[in-house]
């Protein structure tokens, strides 16, 4: 007889993770209570890092395991709500939370093609491709799509296209943990970096996705936390509303009326035109409410739908989808993962319209000697800067560094030091519980179907587990080391990302599902197609010769899909056997296929004659 729900879940979750969040409140109370006393301030910052982080630690020891089922999918028991919290803010990451907060108070409306790319993506996630994925119950896409060709080679051959994509979002995630961390403790570059792996490693590689989902979830909260108190406390001294996702729509309208007074330009553009700030201090020169003074009307439809594509199909993302207990669930879960995610999106662009409220309030109008002071810190650590000697400084004399607008707000509204350390705090959590899914989905690719994706019976328990680990370590390590010697934007290293994964991975999984011709022939056509091209606008984009690396996949998708159907008309037709897999796939109920096939690999092996 099955396992009822209540043996699967355990019933005591929200117990644990209520006593964590109250924990955690309390840190943020005493340490406030120290800052009021006159305790060092070097005391209080660090508390902050590192009082999360042994919970992180902790949970990920606590939740060790020795069984595969439990370290590659966390016994397929995890909560909708709780996998939902963590695909939110893996997805997003610190570089969707800091750097896209940083977009909407620099560009404005344009912005917004981030928030449709992430909560879209979801959607077609749940509607295309995970609840499939998760009926196949495959650990990662290479293995799924090997097993759906019948194919060691297609296996192999996603399996490296993959990497690539999942390394770049690691390095981006520890770039903007580092920016977090090394404001917040003061420390070297280095020693942030060395202080998130070591965190991320001892909180993931006991436990594989067991760990990481109950860690994971640690995180989310403590970047929920950070995120939603401080804009709450200044929608309440602004609004006289607690609720910053609803009561900034009048603050935004005494923008409108502002910005029109300052004459702030409405530039044209060319339809695919793509200027996003960069990770450096930029000037306020666009109105917040009007579309396309930064991002052309074509790049904008573009970049919304591809990178749209490239989260519904991203290779460190769709592993969540089999730890839930049903196909039903993962829906579920996926359908709390785009509340989140449109959640903390709209939260953050409240954050970016209460910011340009205070400069408008306290900075515009008035002389260069007559800034105030937490304009003036700001300038002293090379996160904002003020051009032009006038009287009156105009909005556009002033600039600020993309990634500081969060951090900006506590500081500008006057609150004490604790509130700004929280904010630091949950990004570099964010940041964290980002680079463990992505490392982890990375580690396990490396050793089940890189190193272990030649052989036709999986490797011993023991073995499988211990090597693993050893991948996942590697992967966190490798990642730390690209961020460091590799100084690039982290929001753009994600946008590559996801224009790779749009380009190589969403036509071959789509096709996979809906498609049963599809062969493998035709699958490493698609995938090396449609990465092949996108790489190739990448790197046009940053010598300025074509499209931005961000439209990498208007070009990528439809090389990958062309290339697909040619190659699986070129070669004969799918086997029965996959023709039966693929109609199995669609039927929501039943055993999962991966754990069925294990079990009768598992048969097989313990009936052979010694």
């Amino acid at each position: 007889m099955p396992l009822s729900r209540t043996r699967l879940v355990n019933p005591r979750l929200g117990i644990y993770f209520g006593i964590f969040t109250s924990a955690y409140t309390a840190l943020v109370l005493v340490l406030l209570i120290f800052e009021q006393l006159g305790a060092s301030d070097s005391l209080i910052r660090h508390l902050m890092l590192a009082g999360p982080l042994v919970f992180y630690v902790a949970i990920g020891a606590v939740t060790a395991c020795s069984e595969p089922i439990d370290f590659f999918a966390s016994g397929r028991r995890v909560p909708p709500f709780f996998n939902g919290l963590v695909l939110a803010i893996g997805a997003l990451g610190a570089t969707g939370i800091v750097a896209g907060t940083g977009l909407l108070f620099i560009n404005g409306f344009d912005a917004w093609f981030l928030v449709i790319a992430f909560t879209g993506g979801f959607v077609v996630m749940a509607i295309l491709i995970a609840p499939y994925l998760r009926k196949f119950g495959a650990l990662t896409v290479p293995s799924y799509l090997g097993r759906r060709c019948d194919s060691r080679l297609v296996r192999l051959t996603i399996a490296a296209i993959a990497v690539v994509p999942m390394l770049l979002v690691v390095a981006a995630e520890v770039r903007m943990g580092v920016f977090a961390g090394k404001w917040l403790t003061g420390q070297s570059e280095q020693m942030v970096a060395t202080i998130l792996a070591v965190t991320v490693i001892c909180a993931i590689v006991l436990g594989g996705v067991r760990s990481s989902s109950w860690a994971n979830s640690a995180e989310s909260i403590a970047v929920l936390l950070a995120l939603f108190v401080p804009v709450a406390m200044v929608a309440t001294a602004v609004t006289n509303l607690p609720f910053a996702q609803l009561s900034h729509g009048p603050v935004l309208r005494s923008l409108v009326r502002l910005e029109n007074q300052q004459g702030i330009p409405i530039p044209i553009l060319s339809p695919l035109a793509f200027e996003i700030a960069g990770a450096e201090v930029q000037a306020i020169a666009q109105r917040m409410t009007k579309p396309f003074g930064s991002i052309g009307p074509l790049s904008f439809v573009f970049a919304s739908l591809t990178l749209m594509a490239g989260v519904a199909s991203a290779p460190w993302l769709l592993p969540r989808s089999g730890t839930t207990l049903t196909v039903y669930d993962t829906r579920k879960s996926l359908g709390w993962a785009t509340f989140l995610v449109g959640t903390i999106m709209v939260t953050a662009s409240s954050v970016a319209v209460f910011m340009r409220d205070v400069v408008m309030d306290t900075l515009v109008g008035y002389s260069a000697s007559q800034l105030p002071d937490w304009f003036r810190s700001l300038e002293a650590i090379g996160l904002a800067a003020v051009h032009g000697q006038v009287p009156r400084l105009p909005v556009s004399s002033f600039s600020f560094h993309r990634d500081a607008v969060l951090f900006a707000l506590p500081i500008a509204h006057g609150f004490p030091s604790v509130f700004l350390y929280l904010a630091l705090a949950g990004a570099f959590a964010a940041a964290v519980a980002a680079v463990s899914l992505s490392s982890l989905s990375l580690g396990t690719l490396l050793s089940e179907d890189l190193i272990n994706g030649l052989k036709a019976e999986p490797a011993r328990n023991k073995f499988r587990l211990m090597l693993a680990r050893g991948c996942i370590a590697l992967a966190v390590i490798i990642g730390v080391g690209i961020a460091l010697i590799v100084p690039a934007d982290p929001l753009w290293l994600v946008l590559w990302a996801l224009a790779l994964s749009a380009s190589a991975f969403f036509p071959i999984l789509v096709l996979s599902i809906w498609w049963k011709r599809l062969s493998a022939f035709g699958t490493a056509c698609g995938a090396l197609a449609g990465f092949a091209v996108a790489a190739l606008v990448i790197v046009a984009g940053e010598a300025s010769l074509g499209l931005s690396g961000a439209l990498a996949a208007v070009l990528g998708m439809p090389a990958g899909f062309a290339a697909a159907v040619a190659g699986s008309y070129l070669r004969p037709s799918s086997s029965p056997k996959i023709v039966e897999l693929v109609e199995d796939l669609r039927v929501p109920g039943g055993e999962t296929i991966y754990d069925r096939e294990t079990r009768l690999l598992r048969l097989r092996q313990r009936s052979r004659p010694l």
